[in-house]
């Protein structure tokens, strides 16, 4: 089981995600140029992570569509939080173990091998990182999709 520290840090991450994905629910909606109470806002951000960064590369296309340098940016910005829930995932989804004899580990798929590996347990500050990381790309999503 984690220390104090970890899971400390973990659910820093776990609410600094949620709030990532609220963002990309309001960026959704911004492009889309609708309320938060129309009554199609629900159908157009409902999901998780992957589908709502869909969704808000579809949208990012269309709205975008003259202006490269937005779309690139938008879109790095939509890459940066791919990479950063998986780290997530990895270390919230992982389950945490030690086999007997053996050091402890995350065990989880790795879905580029496509096989169950041990990955190393992070740091307080490895955690830490992942989550200034989702905070940094919340708040540039956030500011980038409110200038329009």
């Amino acid at each position: 089981m984690p220390d104090d520290d970890i899971l400390r840090e973990l659910s820093r991450l776990q609410v600094r995600h949620s709030h990532l994905d609220h963002t990309l629910r309001l960026a959704i909606k911004r492009m889309l140029g609708i309320s938060i109470d129309d009554p199609g806002y629900w159908n157009e951000t409902r999901g998780m992570a992957a589908g709502l960064r869909a969704r808000a590369r579809e949208l990012i296309a269309e709205r975008y569509s003259d202006d490269d340098d937005m779309a690139g940016t938008l879109n790095k910005v939509l890459d940066d939080a791919e990479v950063a829930t998986t780290l997530r995932n990895r270390l919230l989804h992982s389950v945490w173990m030690k086999a007997p004899g053996g050091e402890p580990v995350l065990h989880d798929r790795d879905n580029t091998l496509k096989i169950h590996v041990g990955f190393q347990l992070p740091t307080v500050g490895e955690v830490a990182s992942v989550s200034e990381q989702v905070e940094r790309i919340q708040r540039v999503l956030n500011h980038l999709t409110r200038k329009r």
